[in-house]
C-alpha cells in the first residue's frame, strides 16, 4: 500500500454488505479506485446463515447480473403465513396477488459472498487486501488516514472517504466515536436447518408464539431454515438436548401445518437484540449494514436494509466528484433515517406486540392479523414493505 497515494475509496469489511456496496460503486464509477480491507485470509468471508432476499434484492441481483448462479440456489418464497399459536389471527400473502413471482427468495449467504467476491475479483480499479484490519484511523480535513495491519505488517493509508462495513462490533464506528444505542429484546434465537415430511412447497411461516415467533423459511429437499426465538434459559435447554426431544419441543410450538420435524441438523444461537447507530455518518467516513444496525430476525427485514444503504451510498457516489464531501454524506443519511425508522419501527411493534399472552393485548393483535388479511389495500402496503418496494418506491425507484 502507498503511503502517499490518496485512495478515493476504503470499504473496512468484505462481507455480504461491504462486497455489494464496492461492486455497485465499482460498476457505476470505474473511474474510482477502491480499497477492501478484510480480515479473512483468503477468498470470500465464510459464513454459515441462511439469509431471506426480499424481492426488491433479487432485483438489484438481477439488473447487476449476479443473480444467475445464485437463481439455481435459491428457494422462492411465494407465499407467506403469519399466525398467533392459539388464536384465529391469521395473515396470508401471496405472490400472484402482489404480481410478482416470487415474494422473496432464501439463499446461502456464503454462495451469495462468493458471487459478490468474484464480481469484485473482475473489476480492476478494486483491490482486495485479505488477512487484513484497519486499527487505527484519524480524521483530517481531506481525507482519513488509516493504519492498516496486514501479512506484511503495518502500513499507513490515506483516503477520501471511508466505509466501516465491519459488523456489529465494528472497530470504524467506535473510532469514529459513534454511539451505539441497544434495546435487549431478552430473547434468544436457535437456528438450524430442519428435515420436514413434506416440503413447504414456496411457503414461509412466522408462528408467534409467547416466548417469540418461530420463523421457518423454506430450503431444497423438504427442508426449512428455523429460527425459533425463546427465553435465555429455554435457550440453553433447547441446546442441550438430544435431537429427538428437540423435535418435539419443536413440533409442540410450531403445530403441524408445515407437517412433521423429522431431523435437525447443527443448532446455533444468538441473542437478539436491536443496534441503532446514533448516527451512520461523520467527517470523511459512513458506516453500512450490522455497523449502523442490527435487528430482531422477525420479518427478516436486517440484510435487506443494509442491501438498501449500498444501494443509496452507490446512487450519491456515482454524482460526486469528492466521494467523502460532507454533502455527499449528509444527502445519504437524510435518506437512509427515514427507513431505518420505518423498518425498525415495524419490527419493534412485531416483538413487543406479539411476544406476551396479555389478554387485551391478544385480543387486539388478534383483530390486527385478521383485519390485514381481510382488507387488500391493507395487505398489499404490508406485503411491499416486507418485499423492500415502499423504500425504494418513496424515492421513486419503484411506482
Amino acid at each position: 500500500m502507498d503511503a502517499e497515494q490518496v485512495t478515493p475509496i476504503v470499504i473496512a469489511g468484505g462481507g455480504l454488505v461491504g462486497s455489494l456496496t464496492a461492486v455497485l460503486v465499482g460498476r457505476s464509477r470505474p473511474d474510482v479506485a477502491i480499497k477492501i480491507i478484510e480480515r479473512q485470509p483468503h477468498g470470500p468471508v465464510p459464513d454459515k446463515r441462511t439469509i431471506a432476499l426480499a424481492a426488491a434484492t433479487v432485483r438489484l441481483l438481477e439488473q447487476q447480473q449476479l443473480w444467475g448462479e445464485l437463481a439455481a440456489q435459491a428457494e422462492p418464497i411465494r407465499h407467506i403465513h403469519v399466525s398467533d399459536r392459539g388464536y384465529l389471527g391469521t395473515t396470508r400473502l401471496h405472490a400472484k396477488h402482489e404480481g410478482v413471482a416470487a415474494l422473496g427468495y432464501v439463499v446461502s449467504a456464503a454462495a451469495l459472498n462468493r458471487v459478490l467476491y468474484a464480481a469484485i475479483a473482475a473489476m480492476p480499479q478494486i483491490e482486495w487486501y485479505g488477512d487484513s484490519a484497519v486499527t487505527e484511523l484519524k480524521q483530517e480535513q481531506n481525507y482519513c488516514i488509516l493504519k492498516v495491519q496486514g501479512p506484511e505488517g503495518i502500513a499507513q493509508l490515506r483516503t477520501q472517504l471511508l466505509v466501516g462495513a465491519d459488523g456489529q462490533r465494528s472497530f470504524v464506528r467506535e473510532q469514529l466515536g459513534i454511539k451505539m444505542h441497544s434495546t435487549d429484546y431478552d430473547q434468544v434465537g436457535v437456528i438450524a436447518n430442519v428435515q420436514l415430511s413434506e416440503s413447504l412447497d414456496g411457503w414461509a411461516y412466522e408462528r408467534f408464539t409467547e416466548t417469540g415467533p418461530v420463523a421457518l423459511l423454506p430450503l431444497p429437499e423438504q427442508q426449512a431454515s428455523l429460527v425459533w426465538s425463546v427465553t435465555e434459559a429455554e435457550a440453553a435447554e433447547l441446546m442441550a438436548l438430544p435431537d429427538g426431544p428437540f423435535l418435539t419441543r419443536l413440533q409442540q410450538a410450531f403445530g403441524y401445518r408445515a407437517g412433521r420435524f423429522s431431523a435437525v441438523g447443527e443448532r446455533l444461537q444468538f441473542p437478539l437484540q436491536l443496534h441503532l447507530a446514533e448516527r451512520s455518518i461523520s467527517h470523511r467516513a459512513v458506516i453500512v449494514g450490522n455497523a449502523s444496525h442490527t435487528l430482531h430476525p422477525i420479518a427478516g427485514q436486517g440484510f435487506n436494509l443494509g442491501v438498501r444503504d449500498a444501494i443509496c451510498l452507490s446512487e450519491q457516489l456515482t454524482r460526486a466528484i469528492d466521494p467523502g464531501a460532507y454533502r455527499t454524506l449528509a444527502s445519504y443519511w437524510q435518506q437512509r433515517d427515514g427507513d431505518y425508522q420505518r423498518v425498525i419501527g415495524l419490527t419493534d411493534l412485531l416483538v413487543r406486540g406479539f411476544s406476551n399472552h396479555y389478554w387485551p393485548l391478544n385480543k387486539a393483535r388478534n383483530l390486527a392479523l385478521l383485519g390485514l388479511d381481510a382488507v387488500a389495500p391493507l395487505r398489499h402496503n404490508f406485503a411491499r414493505q416486507t418485499m423492500g418496494w415502499a423504500p425504494l418506491a418513496s424515492r421513486g425507484e419503484r411506482s
